[in-house]
């Protein structure tokens, strides 16, 4: 259905091509078929609340050869061509027929009540701003009531206690530009966007876009803000509910005593203490308090303007909650009593018994390295190198040293028939191998049962002097 706005006092031709508004879909209509008056009558101002607003009669005048009718909300049917003049006044709730009846529109009146937030440093509005509100038949408004429409600001005005009234009424925040927007242009098939004329207040130091109200309110859904006795905040007892019509949920944190995960102000993670730029944190050495995540009162009042919190804009509890299921392991030395006990069995596995030995086994190489802990991977085929960084000596057995190096080698003497077709002498392990700093060993035997290497039976070697 063909809609058209208009805005501007004067007349509008109504017909085929070449008219303001376009009948195509009547071929009854003639090419002037009518003409739509809209004329300002007066202008009036009232003294004691200071609002202005035009007057204005709407009137249509039949041009054509099959006529013009009008039905009135109460049944009543008019053919204009046959009243005087051939015209007559219109009224919000007409109905309109041109032609042989195809072609039917409705007349409807759509107020503009505009509310000027002026900031303060603006004493009064801008004239041409006035002017343009005139002349578009809207009026303004000396407080912001219900019947407003549209709330109209400056750009880069200061964040006050009006605009905030302002939000909290769900009203369209604009800037005045758009007014003279409406007002150039007569006539229109649409009400021109707001998208464009979006101002930008500050808060504080803070240029912030003002959003929608469509786009504001679920911008903190989700949300419960523990907050302070009201009167430490900037806006005071609205600021509550600057945090509500966005969607949030609001404790005050004298009620919070103690706080779980299955709390009926919700989970803990999605509470956000609210810190207020008068008087700071003072209550962040509650120990219940400190688990919460905390977010300034500045930032928050730009989340509600910008409709959207960041999560850069909230500070993380000053306690950290560490997991109870860390994998994470902390190796310390056996203590001198501890050193007796064995914690943790150690498999020797010789290298020429083939039935328990994997087809890849992973090799462990013993060399000068700081390293004493190995840990254990996850593909066979890797190794990491160990260092002992002890001097050993086992009972039984002779020492073959390298006179070369500056840190003594473990080394145990084998037959040569006991020896890998390899070559090289190799330590099979599995999951259980635990290597140990042999520093701390105390006692040592030769060998346990059955020719095996107990790495436990090692003990320091002494230095001669």
């Amino acid at each position: 259905e063909d809609k058209y706005y208009i805005f501007s006092k004067g007349n509008y031709k109504i017909g085929r091509k070449g008219c303001d508004i376009i009948i195509n879909k009547d071929k009854g209509v003639s090419r002037i078929h009518a003409e739509l008056a809209f004329d300002a009558t007066a202008v009036s101002t009232s003294r004691r609340n200071k609002s202005s607003h035009a007057s204005f009669v709407i009137r249509v005048k039949d041009c054509s050869k099959y006529g013009t009718f009008v039905k009135t909300d109460l049944g009543a049917k008019d053919k204009v061509h046959e009243l005087p003049d051939k015209e007559k006044v219109l009224k919000d709730g007409d109905v309109i027929t041109f032609g042989t009846g195809a072609a039917t529109y409705r007349l409807s009146v759509i107020p503009l009540v505009f509310y000027f937030c002026l900031s303060s440093e603006t004493v009064k509005v801008d004239r041409s701003v006035q002017d343009a509100v005139s002349s578009i038949g809207a009026r303004t408004a000396p407080t912001l009531s219900e019947e407003c429409t549209h709330v109209l600001v400056e750009p880069r005005m200061q964040m006050n206690e009006a605009l905030v009234n302002a939000i909290l009424a769900k009203k369209p925040i604009i800037l005045t530009n758009w007014v003279k927007l409406l007002a150039e242009k007569g006539i229109r098939s649409e009400i021109p966007g707001y998208s464009q004329y979006r101002p930008s207040v500050m808060v504080e130091e803070a240029l912030v876009d003002v959003m929608e109200p469509n786009v504001r309110e679920k911008c903190l859904e989700g949300f419960t803000f523990v907050l302070e006795p009201t009167d430490t905040y900037r806006f005071g007892s609205s600021f509550p509910s600057l945090l509500k019509v966005c969607g949030a949920e609001t404790v005050a944190v004298a009620d919070i005593s103690s706080m779980s995960q299955d709390s009926q102000y919700g989970e803990i993670n999605r509470m956000i203490r609210v810190i207020p730029k008068s008087s700071g944190d003072k209550f962040g050495h509650l120990k219940h308090l400190s688990l919460l995540s905390r977010v300034n009162e500045m930032d928050l009042i730009c989340a509600v303007l910008s409709g959207n919190l960041p999560s850069s804009s909230l500070i993380p509890p000053s306690v950290v909650i560490s997991s109870s299921c860390s994998t994470d392991e902390t190796v310390v030395a056996d203590s001198d009593a501890e050193e007796k006990e064995t914690t943790s069995s150690v498999h020797m596995i010789d290298a020429t018994e083939k039935a328990e030995t994997p087809e890849k086994p992973a090799a462990i190489v013993i060399e000068e390295s700081p390293v004493t802990v190995l840990e254990e991977t996850e593909n066979l085929n890797e190794f990491k190198s160990v260092n002992l960084l002890a001097d050993t000596e086992m009972k039984g057995y002779s020492d073959e040293k390298n006179p070369s190096d500056s840190v003594p080698d473990v080394t145990i003497r084998r037959d040569r028939d006991d020896e890998p077709e390899c070559g090289n002498s190799e330590i099979i392990y599995t999951q259980d191998l635990i290597v140990r700093d042999l520093r701390s060993i105390r006692n040592v035997r030769s060998t346990g049962g059955g020719g095996v290497v107990d790495f436990k039976r090692f003990r320091k070697a002494r230095h001669k002097p």
